[in-house]
């Protein structure tokens, strides 16, 4: 296959995972902000330990997966970008 051809598709790939890394960042702060927002109209009463200790189950729960998703598009990332650098150009 024609280089350039590569080049394309590894671009094409690039720009997918940049997209799932980007979804993932607005995730997390639309998570956080919702968050605050029930806990400011007392929605969540965090003075409730079993409130809170669901909450923070929850969260963690939710923040390891995230995490997770971000080390894994990162790594995609930075392959892609070796990848691409091999190339000749």
């Amino acid at each position: 296959m024609n280089d350039k051809i590569k080049k394309n598709l590894f671009d094409l790939d690039y720009n997918k995972y940049l997209q799932y890394f980007n979804t993932c960042i607005i995730i997390i702060f639309i998570y956080i902000i919702g968050l605050l927002v029930a806990i400011f109209i007392k929605q969540i009463d965090i003075s409730k330990t079993n409130e809170l200790l669901f909450l923070t189950f929850i969260s963690l729960i939710f923040f390891l997966v995230i995490l997770s998703v971000l080390l894994k598009l990162k790594y995609n990332l930075k392959n892609i970008t070796e990848e691409i650098k091999k190339l000749n150009l």
